[in-house]
Parts: structure tokens; C-alpha cells; sequence
């Protein structure tokens, strides 16, 4: 019995060593099976972004909170400001970075020569690591969303904001908010090394539109101005002239009759010029130094009225006007135009509170030596979930 015990064991050793030997002459050893490329990072990418806002009080119109919570973004620097003598930091935070996970290497195809078994193998782990690939990157963009989701939920913004008090005399004007906004903006980019080239986007809540704002100031910011009052077009885009021509890259002046979402949705879609995956309509064309609809305008607008109609739709007007005439005439000539299409729409059954107009002068060509193709609109439209 022991010397029968001792056969079965040596064939036994001697089959597993043959079966060894045989794999790996055929390059199919567990060394050559898990050849591999270098290690994968999975990440969602994120370029560095700021957002500055200025408060003149403790109600700055639609929620700012909502308004951070919509469009925060990993890598974003956030502050928030109370105008005054003395100005008071209310938020300072910079969003987590994206999450990463590791991945084992990409597998690696085997040498030439190979059998139609090896290319099989090797099809079957390439198949399972392209998944987990995939799994892995959908894992990344979730915990990412978590990451900055917990963080907007810890700056608790609502609560600060309702803890402060107005400031006192005109320190909430467009004028004094704005210096607050560019200080801190180019604060943000002296301590960075100004890598904030993709978004830097400030948010005024001024009390007025009153004051001069120094040329040059708003150096290359997206600003977006949110009054308590309702505006009327010549106040609107005699503001946004001020913003242009201190500096700002973008401007729009909107009023309190704005939602949160649509506050989001214009901050989201760089002031309505960055459609993305939203819907922009063919240009709606003017005549010289006119605001008046001509039967192809209105042709064009009607198509796209039941579209507007929907819940949850989001729409910018973005007027335009050439370079002929002065800067601040094409500033009041393009929102007119903006204004006129909103009109139209608002006639024919679309809600008002869906619509935000945007007037941007002759800052943006269109029709490279051909002034008529900047006597345009053009409308962005955006569906977004209902923002509480």
C-alpha cells in the first residue's frame, strides 16, 4: 500500500510538470498571461474654475446656494462676498479634485507566432479589462459627483447668508461690488499662477446700478449682475456697457424676475454663447440699425416655439449688433433686438419666466468682413430639472 501511494503521487507530479513544460512552449504561462501594459489612472477631468459672487445683503434674489449646488465643479475655487466698508469674506473653499481609481495595464497582445487558442485568450482579457475600464470610469464620475456634492452641502451657504446684515449706504452698488469681485478674482489668480483660464465667472447682487467702473477692471471675467429691481432695456444695457468696458469678457444684467435654474443654466452655458448639447436656433437677422422682426425672422421664431413651450426649458436670447456706430449704441441696439425676439415668443405662449435676454454689442463676429451677419439673435435653448 505505501509503495502504491508513493506511485499515484509521482505520476501525478510528473503530469502537472509535463502540462507546465507544454504551456510554456506554447507562451501561454501565467507570466505571459498577465503581461500587461503600465497601470491606469481613471479620472474625471477637471480644469481649475472660480466663481466669485458679491452680496449687498442677506437675500441676493434667486438662491445662491441653488445657483452653487447646480454648477459646482471639482477643482473650483468658490468665494463669497458681503459688500461694505469693510468687506466681509462670507464663503472661502476650494472644491475637492476628481476622484481617481486605479487600473491594472491595458493586457498586452502576445508575440507572434501565436496559436489560435493564445489570440482567443488574449481577446477574452482585452474584452474584460475594456470593461472594467468602462465600470471603473463610471465609478470615477459617481464618487467624484459625491465628492462635490458633500462639499457644497458643507459650506452650509444658505445658512451664512441669512445670518448677515445689509451694508450700510451705496456700498451694494454695481460699481463698489464689481471692485470687491475684480480684487478678489485677481487675488485668486496671483496665489494660483492664474489657471482659472477655462471659468472664472462673477456673480453681483447689487443693490443699484449706480457708479463708473474703472477701464480694464474686469480683466477678462464672465460677470452676470442680478438686481433686486426690474430692469428696463436702456438701464440693463447701459450696465452691461459698463461691465464690457471695464474689462469683462461677458455681461449680462438680468432681474430678480429670474429663476435659480435659469441662473445656472446661463452660468452653466458660459451667458448663453456655449450651446454644448443645447439647441441653437439659425441666426434671426436685422436690418441696419433696426430692432424690427421681417417675415423670415418670424418664420424662424415660430418653429421654435413649441419647443420653448416644454417644461423645464431654459432660453437665452443672445443679441448682436456690427461694428458700425458706437460701443455703447450697439450694447442698447443688441438687447433691443434680444428683447424683440423675447417679445415675440412671450406673445405666442411662451413664459416669460423661461426667458433670459442678453445683449452683447459688437464684442463677438461673426461674418468675417460681412458687418450684416452680426445684426443677428441667436437663441440657446437648455432643458434642465426643476431646481428647488
Amino acid at each position: 500500500m505505501p509503495m502504491r501511494r508513493f506511485r499515484r503521487h509521482a505520476v501525478h507530479i510528473g503530469a502537472a510538470a509535463g502540462a507546465a513544460a507544454l504551456l510554456a512552449g506554447c507562451n501561454l504561462s501565467s507570466a505571459g498571461a498577465a503581461a500587461a501594459g503600465p497601470a491606469v489612472t481613471i479620472t474625471q477631468p477637471a480644469a481649475p474654475t472660480a466663481l466669485v459672487a458679491v452680496l449687498a445683503g442677506p437675500a441676493p434674489g434667486p438662491s445662491l446656494a441653488t445657483l452653487v449646488s447646480s454648477t459646482a465643479r471639482p477643482r473650483e475655487d468658490l468665494r463669497i462676498f458681503l459688500a461694505g466698508s469693510l468687506v466681509m469674506t462670507v464663503v472661502a473653499s476650494d472644491s475637492p479634485a476628481p476622484a481617481k481609481i486605479s487600473l491594472p495595464g491595458q493586457p498586452l497582445a502576445p508575440a507572434g507566432g501565436q496559436t489560435a487558442y493564445q489570440s482567443a485568450q488574449y481577446d477574452k482579457r482585452l474584452t474584460a479589462w475594456r470593461a472594467q475600464r468602462a465600470a471603473d470610469a463610471r465609478l470615477a464620475t459617481e464618487q467624484t459627483r459625491q465628492r462635490t456634492s458633500a462639499w457644497v452641502s458643507g459650506l452650509r451657504i444658505a445658512q451664512h447668508i441669512g445670518a448677515i446684515a445689509d451694508p450700510p449706504g451705496d456700498e451694494g452698488s454695481l460699481a463698489a461690488e464689481a471692485a470687491i469681485a475684480a480684487s478678489a478674482m485677481i487675488g485668486l489668480q496671483q496665489d494660483t499662477g492664474d489657471i482659472f483660464a477655462s471659468r472664472r465667472v462673477i456673480v453681483l447682487y447689487p443693490d443699484d446700478l449706480n457708479g463708473t467702473l474703472p477701464e480694464g477692471e474686469l480683466n477678462g471675467d464672465d460677470v452676470i449682475a442680478v438686481t433686486r429691481d426690474l430692469l428696463t432695456a436702456a438701464a440693463a444695457s447701459a450696465a452691461q456697457a459698463e461691465l464690457l468696458t471695464a474689462g469683462a469678457a461677458q455681461a449680462a444684467v438680468i432681474g430678480p424676475e429670474v429663476t435659480a435654474a435659469q441662473l445656472a443654466a446661463l452660468v452653466s452655458a458660459n451667458l448663453g454663447q456655449e450651446g454644448g448639447t443645447d439647441t441653437v436656433s439659425t441666426p434671426v437677422l436685422f436690418g441696419n440699425n433696426s430692432a424690427a422682426l421681417n417675415a423670415k425672422a418670424v418664420s424662424q421664431l415660430t418653429r421654435l416655439v413649441p419647443e420653448l413651450r416644454e417644461p423645464g426649458v431654459t432660453v437665452v436670447i443672445d443679441g448682436y449688433a456690427s461694428t458700425s456706430g458706437t460701443a455703447q449704441a450697439n450694447y442698447v441696439l443688441s438687447y433691443q433686438r434680444a428683447s424683440k425676439v423675447a417679445s415675440f415668443f412671450e406673445k405666442n405662449g411662451v413664459p416669460d419666466s423661461s426667458l433670459i435676454i442678453v445683449g452683447h454689442g459688437a464684442t463677438d463676429s461673426f461674418g468675417v468682413g460681412s458687418p450684416d451677419a452680426n445684426r443677428r439673435v441667436l437663441v440657446v435653448t437648455e432643458k434642465t430639472a426643476a431646481v428647488s
